[in-house]
């Protein structure tokens, strides 16, 4: 049995490594892009809403501060001395001054993605009844998110990803304190996760009761409400806007996209909307929706009603990583549709 685990763990690995690289060979943390790299991030300079999301960017300075003084040590000696990020990836162009936090942030985004694989493998599990096709689920997922991450990706898309499994994990089994708990830190990542937190009452109301969930998804919300007015008046000064509006850019696209390509993992590949997709998508929804318990339907309309507005608001077309608010109600949906074809 040991051996078996080491094997997963191995498997694991193997997989959120292919995963982080297709991700990261598209975008390296955009280095050139002055509104949303990671040199703007790290100076405090780049565009609002961007700048908010600064809780890997924070982890990494405290690290470095705290325990590397300057110094990367052995566990990151082979990437920051020989420069095997800047020889592999292109679009890595590094400077002194975040050499560093840069090569933490990134190794942060990489055990972030890891650590979210076995949590989506224990929610599919647990969804479908099937251990075979929770692994199933969290292996394919995470080699279909470099293809989410369209138009444009980012370093806090993992800590959305790690936050956003562990409060639907905690919600699941009735954590209603380390809910509360994770919220503040969560919010510091993105603030995507104020919204978030209101689509986990259904599956929290069913093992607390609705009066405790409630309570403690408002607790949640306004933690994470006082987190985005203290970000977001630190940053005031800084260009751009609190949010974009991309509503006419989705209007004026709403024929288009549905055939974009894209290149990931060394393939051209479909992008955004990419039709094929789509169906396939929909193809999964619609043989494993009838499976689906009760609260995570209703987990899942929520997280429809208040994610597609955002998106259609306040995201570029085609930005698929900013519908991040269904991917584990879609986990628990692939668990179910896999665990009938696979036991």
């Amino acid at each position: 049995m040991t051996m078996n685990k080491i094997l997963l763990g191995f498997i694991f690995c193997v997989v959120a490594a292919a995963s982080f690289n297709g991700f990261f060979a598209k975008w390296a943390f955009l280095y050139d892009n002055e509104r949303a790299s990671f040199k703007y991030m790290y100076e405090g300079t780049a565009h609002r809403p961007f700048v908010y999301r600064q809780l890997m960017i924070f982890t990494a300075k405290e690290l470095n501060e705290k325990f590397f003084h300057g110094e990367p040590g052995f566990l990151l000696e082979n990437f920051y001395e020989h420069d095997l990020l800047e020889t592999h990836y292109a679009g890595v162009i590094l400077e002194p001054e975040y050499a560093l936090e840069y090569h933490l942030v990134y190794c942060l985004s990489a055990a972030f993605l890891l650590i979210s694989m076995f949590l989506w493998r224990k929610i599919g599990a647990e969804i479908s009844g099937s251990a075979r096709a929770g692994t199933l689920a969290a292996l394919i997922f995470a080699l279909i998110f470099p293809l989410l991450e369209t138009v444009g990706g980012y370093f806090y898309d993992f800590g959305e990803l790690l936050f956003f499994s562990l409060a639907v994990f905690f919600a699941m089994r009735g954590w209603w304190l380390a809910l509360i708990i994770l919220a503040p830190v969560a919010e510091f990542n993105k603030e995507s996760f104020l919204f978030f937190a209101a689509t986990l009452f259904p599956i929290l109301a069913a093992k607390v009761g609705k009066m405790r969930a409630g309570v403690t998804i408002l607790t949640a919300i306004t933690l994470c409400g006082v987190v985005y007015l203290k970000i977001s008046a630190l940053y005031a000064g800084n260009p751009g806007g609190t949010v974009e509006i991309h509503f006419y850019d989705h209007v004026e696209n709403l024929l288009s996209g549905w055939l974009a390509p894209d290149f990931t993992y060394g393939l051209i590949l479909g992008g955004g909307m990419f039709l094929p997709h789509v169906i396939f998508a929909a193809w999964i929804v619609r043989k494993s929706w009838a499976k689906l318990p009760p609260p995570w339907k209703l987990h899942v309309w929520l997280a429809l009603a208040i994610n597609v507005p955002l998106y259609l608001i306040f995201c570029f077309p085609g930005e698929l990583r900013n519908l991040s608010m269904l991917y584990v109600g879609f986990l628990a949906m692939l668990a179910i549709f896999l665990s009938e074809r696979s036991d």
